[in-house]
């Protein structure tokens, strides 16, 4: 049976890399017996294009950060173009790659995009007030952190890398009590959740911008769970300090920070949310729907990731 790999590229991810670096990802590719093409993104939104017409490919690879690889996935999704994924991480943060322990290093990450077995996982749908859907990969979110990966000057990201994203998260992190607070009402299959946030994040991995972590026992990317973090305003340095540490060591009080899994989340807020979808902007919105399409993308994942992908979650 031929095999047949569509390589999709954004070139401009993360430290922009050399034409060179992307010819030989190619050459180790087609190396492994894969007869290949390499496309080149040409805009915002062209990878949706590109992995919706990939018809004759036995499997895709993403060259490219997570916004990329976002792209990517809504291709296939919105086609029903049932395709094996894999990921070569080139972006600044790469939360996604990280979540799930893609190799870091170009050369690895190729083998393994193009050598390993995919595992389905799931995919989070997401429904604004007008009816439009996208879906993510690993995270949607608004309030305080979701404007760093597409406020960060792109000329930043490619000199800095992960280091820009470290650089402006740190500051909203220590900003955190200037955050204007959103008054939300959010329905889940456990209950109504009504108050005041500055964060929050409906997400199915451990790494949140670089910065913020999630332990890892208690992230599953085939479960049909998501994880929803919200953070209260916090009112003093006292608070403030409360806060950063619940984050930090990862252990939530409900007083200041809320954590829980869901399937299904419902969203309306007083006025309009702006809303990032694994990193990029998706718009402003004041009711959303999410929830989790469970296994529904094949993706080519470590097999030491295996270890906690089916762990029984622990009651947080």
């Amino acid at each position: 049976m031929e095999k047949r790999l569509l390589i999709i590229v954004n070139s401009h991810s993360g430290k922009k890399k050399k034409f060179n670096t992307f010819e030989a990802i190619q050459k180790q590719i087609s190396a492994y017996g894969w007869e290949t093409d390499m496309v080149f993104t040409k805009h915002s939104g062209h990878a949706i294009t590109i992995a919706a017409e990939a018809q004759n490919y036995n499997r895709i690879v993403c060259v490219g950060g997570d916004g990329t690889l976002s792209e990517v996935c809504n291709g296939i999704l919105k086609s029903n173009n049932q395709k094996e994924l894999g990921y070569i991480p080139t972006g600044s943060t790469n939360d996604f790659a990280r979540g799930i322990g893609l190799p870091k290093k170009i050369k690895n990450s190729t083998a393994f995009a193009c050598t390993g077995t995919p595992i389905p996982i799931d995919i989070g749908s997401f429904t604004n007030e007008y009816g439009d859907v996208r879906f993510f990969s690993y995270v949607a979110s608004f309030g305080a952190f979701t404007k760093i990966s597409y406020s960060t000057a792109q000329r930043f990201k490619n000199r800095f890398g992960h280091f820009a994203y470290i650089f402006e998260g740190l500051k909203s992190l220590t900003d955190l009590q200037n955050f204007k607070p959103f008054k939300l009402k959010i329905e889940t299959e456990t209950g109504i959740i009504d108050g005041e946030y500055i964060f929050g994040a409906i997400t199915n991995s451990t790494s949140l911008g670089g910065l913020v972590k999630l332990d890892k026992k208690s992230v599953t990317v085939n479960d049909g769970l998501f994880e929803m973090l919200l953070i209260k305003k916090p009112r003093g340095i006292i608070a403030l300090t409360d806060t950063v540490n619940q984050l930090l060591n990862k252990k939530y009080n409900r007083s200041k920070v809320i954590f829980e899994h869901t399937k299904k989340v419902k969203l309306i807020s007083e006025e309009p949310l702006e809303w990032t979808l694994d990193g990029e902007y998706a718009g402003k919105t004041a009711k959303v729907e999410i929830s989790v399409l469970n296994n529904a993308l094949n993706f080519i994942r470590p097999e030491m990731a295996k270890k906690h992908t089916f762990s029984r979650k622990k009651k947080i």
